[in-house]
């Protein structure tokens, strides 16, 4: 799915550059929109149903999975389903809303990772250091986001945009969120394998 999606993206790209995406969630619908909309989901569907195989069979431990469907079903139709609940009207409070929630929840994570790490061993604790650097660059690019998205680069008002000129300002944002968020994933990546690795050798030396 997420080779269909790129497929997809690479064969429709000058359309999207000449009309943009469809709107989702409008209800207005034709043929010519079936290949952006799958170019738009099949990506986090892939992403999604990867998590799902990830998880593996399920038994009375984790999520219950009729609840990581329902949260796989919001994560990969939220272009649509947000929008729709929260309007397409720019309201500063929303963004703000989100961007506390970001921070008291990295806030948490950190706590919580200090307070297990005291007794990790060495390995586990080395996975759980990668794993914060790399939350703290997903944190970072979520405060450029905000940054690019409103003050002080405004992609989201073209008018205040072209008034202040801050368009090369803007595009070194998302250039910074790009790195961050890449960063942040590989540093999550490297905790992940260096943890499970640690943990299969425990699980066959017993």
């Amino acid at each position: 799915m997420i080779l269909l999606a790129l497929g997809v993206g690479k064969s429709i790209e000058d359309r999207l550059a000449a009309a943009g995406m469809p709107q989702l969630g409008s209800g207005d619908l034709s043929p010519a929109q079936l290949a952006p909309l799958l170019f738009a989901f099949a990506f986090p569907l892939g992403l999604a149903l990867c998590a799902w195989a990830a998880l593996g069979p399920r038994d009375r431990t984790g999520i219950p999975r009729p609840a990581l469907a329902v949260l796989a079903v919001l994560a990969v139709t939220a272009p649509v389903l947000v929008p729709i609940v929260l309007g397409r009207e720019l309201i500063p409070y929303q963004f703000g809303a989100g961007g506390i929630i970001i921070t008291l929840g990295a806030l948490a994570v950190f706590r919580a990772i200090g307070r297990l790490r005291r007794g990790l061993s060495p390995a586990l604790a080395t996975a759980a250091d990668l794993a914060t650097l790399g939350l703290l660059c997903l944190a970072a690019a979520a405060w450029n986001l905000c940054g690019a998205a409103a003050m002080p680069s405004f992609l989201l008002m073209p008018e205040r945009l072209a008034q202040l000129g801050s368009l090369p300002f803007a595009i070194g944002q998302m250039k910074a969120v790009l790195v961050l968020l890449a960063l942040g994933w590989v540093l999550l990546a490297a905790a992940a394998m260096l943890a499970a690795s640690r943990l299969g050798n425990d699980r066959s030396g017993d």
